[in-house]
């Protein structure tokens, strides 16, 4: 990684940290500086403006997971069953959005505040990832895999929801990101593959 691109991925980091604490409306370019360690005019240096960095924060976090997802998943044998390409979303999904850091919980607080025109630049990717998900759901309840009762919106939401919760837990209160993603894959499963 370059220099350049380094600080890039420092800001990006930064503004993602602002983000999840002060929320859009009350993010400030200075306040992002502060916390990258740089003087604020020196971040138009590598963003035009706020809703810029905003936007590419967001944007990579859902790009990461949808790629990681599609690379687990594709990574499977081709005898994979829908269940264990499920479970290989499932666990790529929760490792990836404690790997993002303060992206995940960014990104869930200030969506739905972000103007009408970056949402709906965002949007795309986000629905491709839902499809993909209810596509891995109900492949797995057609296969017997996990319980017939589960709605695939609802297990979307749960561990989306949960693994941004994660992301906000102190470091003390977090094992290593393997270990996490163990333990919240099987407790998920146990809910899902019936009795």
């Amino acid at each position: 990684m370059s220099k350049s691109e380094a600080t890039r991925a420092r800001i990006i980091d930064a503004a993602a940290k602002v983000l999840a604490e002060t929320g859009y409306q009350h993010t400030r370019l200075s306040a992002i500086a502060d916390a990258a360690g740089m003087q604020a005019g020196s971040l138009y240096y590598y963003f035009d403006s706020k809703d810029t960095l905003v936007e590419e924060a967001l944007a990579g976090a859902t790009h990461a997971v949808h790629t990681a997802i599609r690379g687990a998943v594709d990574a499977l044998p081709a005898d994979a069953t829908a269940g264990e390409r499920l479970f290989a979303a499932m666990r790529t999904f929760i490792a990836t959005r404690l790997e993002l850091g303060a992206v995940s919980p960014a990104h869930i607080r200030n969506y739905r505040d972000l103007p009408g025109e970056m949402r709906e630049r965002l949007r795309p990717e986000m629905e491709e990832v839902a499809d993909l998900w209810i596509r891995l759901v109900r492949d797995a309840m057609a296969s017997g895999e996990i319980r017939s009762d589960v709605d695939p919106h609802t297990l979307h939401q749960f561990v989306f929801h949960t693994s941004e919760q994660i992301a906000k837990w102190p470091p003390a209160l977090r094992e290593s990101i393997p270990e996490t993603t163990d333990v919240m894959l099987r407790l998920m499963i146990n809910g899902v593959v019936g009795p």
